[in-house]
């Protein structure tokens, strides 16, 4: 049976901007009011603004998804106004750079505080309502580095911490699907490549050896990248595209939700031969 979104009520988490915002209006557009959260007040209004204009209510509210009070509140919020959830799509995350010797454990913890306990949070808070009703929908973001964190050389050396907390979203995101299924409640995990979002802005940097990581911070010139200038196995994708990539996705009711295809092709061959992998990491990195 495929999925309906019409009269259906999504809570998105890092909603005002890049993947989370482009969810908020996809979804609105086919008849979903939308829940977004995020830290930054002003794009909360003007996406708020943009759901509302397509003719659906809209709940905005400033939250931290490392702060078990925001969280809690976000749910107490969602349920008084829009009085249920049906869909949660816990999306919010930040990035770490830097070699990690350099990344310091308040880093780690913030990382981890954010991209991993930030989706447990969401999912703690609102899965009591999803068993009660016995349905519901969860999609966890995670990222390509969740599913491998060896390529490139230069974005493994330099992102460790950032793997390690998405490599998290993807083994919990596994287990809910095994426990939750049976019970009526679909999860997925979201695995984007490269897509052009302010993710940069969000992120931290560590260390003199991530100098050009600093630039991105400051001109996103990552995401300002021609595609006939890329390599021909890789691919920036639009959060627009992602978003539909999403929807199509959920109404097949998939798992992992993959929207780049050399991601895709990647995971592929990895699942087929780990001797192959072992064997790229020594090429690779053992010199």
């Amino acid at each position: 049976m495929k999925l309906k979104f019409k009269g259906k009520i999504a809570v998105i988490t890092g909603g005002a901007s890049g993947i989370g915002r482009s969810m908020a209006l996809a979804l609105a557009k086919l008849g979903t009011d939308i829940v977004i959260a995020d830290m930054d007040d002003t794009r909360l209004g003007e996406v708020g603004k943009e759901i509302e204009g397509l003719g659906r209510r809209a709940l905005a509210v400033h939250c931290d998804v490392s702060k078990d009070a925001d969280i809690d509140n976000l749910a107490a919020q969602s349920f008084s106004t829009m009085g249920k959830v049906d869909i949660l799509f816990n999306n919010a995350g930040v990035g770490v750079r830097g070699l990690v010797e350099k990344v310091s454990m308040k880093d780690w913890e913030w990382i981890i505080g954010i991209n991993i306990l930030g989706v447990v949070r969401g999912v703690h808070a609102f899965l009591p309502h999803m068993l009660e009703r016995g349905s519901g929908y969860i999609i966890n973001t995670s990222s390509a580095n969740g599913l491998e964190a060896s390529e490139p050389p230069e974005v493994a050396r330099d992102g460790i911490a950032y793997s390690t907390s998405k490599f998290g979203v993807v083994g919990f995101s596994e287990g809910l699907f095994g426990y939750l299924r049976p019970q009526g409640i679909m999860v997925s995990v979201l695995c984007p490549g490269l897509t052009r979002t302010n993710i940069a802005v969000n992120s931290r940097y560590v260390g003199a050896e991530s100098e050009k990581l600093k630039k991105l911070k400051e001109s996103e010139s990552l995401f300002n990248i021609e595609p006939s200038k890329l390599p021909e196995e890789v691919e920036i994708l639009e959060s627009d595209d992602v978003a539909q990539f999403v929807i199509k996705s959920m109404e097949e009711n998939r798992f992992f939700i993959i929207p780049h295809k050399n991601v895709e092709a990647l995971l592929k061959s990895r699942g087929q031969d780990y001797q192959k992998l072992e064997k790229y990491l020594q090429d690779t990195f053992v010199k």
